[in-house]
């Protein structure tokens, strides 16, 4: 169904768009510090809203959905940058590990790659942060291990920007809206900026019942559209963290359209 001037609800978009865009680009620096990128060139535009201003049959668009596909199919690790050297101990079953600025987060998982000490190597879960750098995890085994040697992937970390200009000229540009941590293990091959609630909800009540309602069990998930409305002459980009491109980059996907 086509909109009008009056009824320019967010699913009745005149011109379906569906976009996917390779990111390896890093914003200069580690997120930790700031989310702006250190260089105009250092994050990659993956939707445009005419931001060059020639299409005037174009009043806005709505995007419904990002998601990020890494581009290679993994089974143990997603080694989109190489990996961390990091030392451990382990008391009982708990495993205590330093790796400077990890930035990882409680209930990230990670895979640990033992590489002296004798514990397995296996995929563990962060059960807390215990400072910048460290932070405690499970281990399948049991027993007292002092410091010893362990490679971890740390998570991959994106930040979507919106751009209200059609050439950049200062970073200051560059607004952030979402930052998205994607843990390096193989369930995050593909993962949506919905189901990890980060696309932000719009004011587009949905009709609910049963377990989708506001009081059911998924109301997180959807007691409201989640979603972004854009006006003509924006755009979106994105940048990974860091001071150095990723290796191996991830398709940055968007489902939307304009109106």
């Amino acid at each position: 169904m086509a909109s009008s001037s009056s009824n320019k609800q967010p699913l009745m978009v005149d011109r379906p768009a569906t976009t996917s865009t390779l990111c390896t680009v890093a914003s200069g620096q580690s997120f930790l510090t700031s989310l702006i990128p250190t260089a105009v060139g250092n994050a990659t535009k993956v939707f445009d809203v005419d931001s060059a201003l020639t299409d005037t049959s174009i009043s806005g668009a709505y995007i419904d959905e990002i998601w990020f596909t890494y581009t290679k199919d993994v089974n143990r690790v997603i080694d989109a940058a190489s990996a961390s050297s990091a030392t451990y101990t382990r008391a009982a079953a708990v495993l205590t590990v330093t790796l400077t600025a990890h930035n990882f987060k409680v209930g990230q998982k990670l895979f640990f790659d033992v590489q002296s000490g004798g514990a397995p190597t296996e995929e563990v879960t962060v059960t807390a942060v215990t400072g910048a750098n460290t932070f405690t995890a499970n281990s399948s085994a049991s027993g007292t291990i002092t410091t010893s040697n362990v490679n971890i992937h740390v998570p991959v970390d994106f930040c979507i920007y919106l751009v209200s200009t059609g050439t950049i000229t200062n970073i200051n540009q560059f607004f952030p809206l979402i930052v998205q941590s994607i843990p390096s293990v193989p369930e995050n091959q593909t993962l949506s900026t919905t189901l990890t609630e980060k696309l932000p909800l719009i004011n587009h009540p949905t009709v609910q019942s049963g377990a989708l309602n506001f009081a059911g069990s998924n109301n997180e998930i959807a007691p409201k559209q989640r979603g972004l409305m854009l006006r003509r002459g924006q755009a979106l980009y994105v940048a990974a963290s860091g001071a150095t491109a990723l290796t191996n980059g991830f398709y940055c996907n968007i489902q939307g359209g304009f109106y």
